[in-house]
């Protein structure tokens, strides 16, 4: 045990010390899968299965939602795309890394679409390619405020858009942006997967929408 650990263990009382210990067994922690993300580092559930890197309580309200007939795009591959791709008809994405397009390209279905787009000239308007297709567009990867105002076009008459860590200053002329266009917002705040500290994920969305809000 390192001298941090021992310090940090003869702080806490004999209650905190229970208290720790019954997160790691029971509660919703575990339910999550969060401590089996935080060990591994990988965005997963319980089980190990794959999962979008977003707060939990959005997760939630999602799987009852989301539907095998609708289309998905994605700003930002990884496991959300595996998970993505075994609930609905198909997923487009856009990612912008090289080595983690070359490790994502090995792993996804046939009903994954992945396309590399480095930053710059091309990357958020790479979704102006497909009028009027996607149920859903999840905004998590780079140049988030123009892959927002990009993607309005590719959206379906009752098409949502996702954006993650809604929190950040950075993303609010996109968010403005997007409630000026009509768009009311849905946030969902509380732990995601790996990390300790919260975020924020909001759906985007207007009346008569795909996921029922």
């Amino acid at each position: 045990m390192t001298f941090v650990k021992r310090k940090l263990l003869a702080a806490l009382s004999n209650t905190d010390l229970l208290a720790i210990y019954s997160l790691r067994k029971c509660g919703y922690l575990v339910q999550s899968g969060w401590f089996k993300s935080w060990r591994t580092k990988r965005s997963i559930d319980a089980e190990g299965k794959p999962i979008p890197w977003i707060t939990y309580p959005c997760l939630s309200f999602l799987k009852s939602r989301v539907t095998s007939k609708m289309e998905v795009f994605e700003f930002g591959c990884g496991n959300s795309t595996l998970w993505w791709a075994e609930r609905v008809a198909r997923v487009v994405c856009c990612e912008h890394d090289p080595e983690w397009y070359s490790e994502m390209k090995n792993q996804i279905g046939v009903n994954v679409r992945l396309e590399l787009r480095q930053c710059g000239p091309g990357y958020a308007e790479f979704i102006e390619q497909f009028p009027g297709r996607f149920h859903i567009v999840v905004i998590d990867g780079r140049d988030r405020v123009s892959c927002i105002k990009h993607s309005l076009g590719a959206l379906t008459s009752d098409g949502v858009l996702l954006l993650d860590n809604s929190e950040r200053h950075q993303y609010s002329s996109g968010i403005d942006f997007l409630l000026e266009k009509g768009f009311r917002r849905l946030d969902f705040e509380g732990p995601i997967p790996i990390a300790t500290e919260s975020s924020m994920t909001t759906i985007f969305y207007k009346e008569g929408n795909c996921l029922n809000i």
